[in-house]
């Protein structure tokens, strides 16, 4: 990552296991991981340099999804707050999820797998989430 000046990776379904924590370390860069223990094929992670001025934040209890996130100070934009997050396929996604995770203050930025198929999201069908997080986009002019 460091040779292609990644500053911030976000990964979602991260196959990381609790009881490995320093898997999949990177040099230079630390590491906020949330895992199940129950299913391995889930998951969420940040990776950071360690020069950055971030600091780890609590996620919000979350019905369907998995996040991990952080709140990094930035020269000339004030704080964000950057969030990877998952929703398995076969869960719904909630208002409720939303809400918590957009309730963070500051700007926040969600990099997600949210496995809403649609069109605008470049899927040739419409899944339920899909057709959700589409009305929602509109409703709130979400980009």
């Amino acid at each position: 990552m460091s040779e292609h000046s990644i500053d911030i990776a976000l990964v979602e379904e991260a196959f990381l296991k609790l009881s490995r924590p320093k898997a999949c370390a990177i040099a230079g860069y630390a590491q906020l991981r949330t895992g199940r223990m129950f299913a391995r094929e889930r998951g969420t992670a940040v990776y950071y340099k360690r020069s950055l001025h971030r600091c780890p934040i609590i996620t919000p209890s979350l019905i369907n999804m998995e996040a991990t996130g952080c709140r990094l100070a930035v020269t000339g934009h004030g704080t964000l707050v950057i969030v990877s997050v998952y929703l398995p396929s076969p869960k719904k996604l909630l208002r409720h999820d939303l809400r918590a995770l957009l309730a963070l203050r500051d700007a926040v930025i969600l990099f997600d797998d949210f496995n809403c198929k649609s069109p605008r999201r470049g899927c040739s069908i419409t899944n339920y989430n899909g057709d959700r997080f589409t009305r929602l986009e509109d409703r709130l002019r979400i980009d």
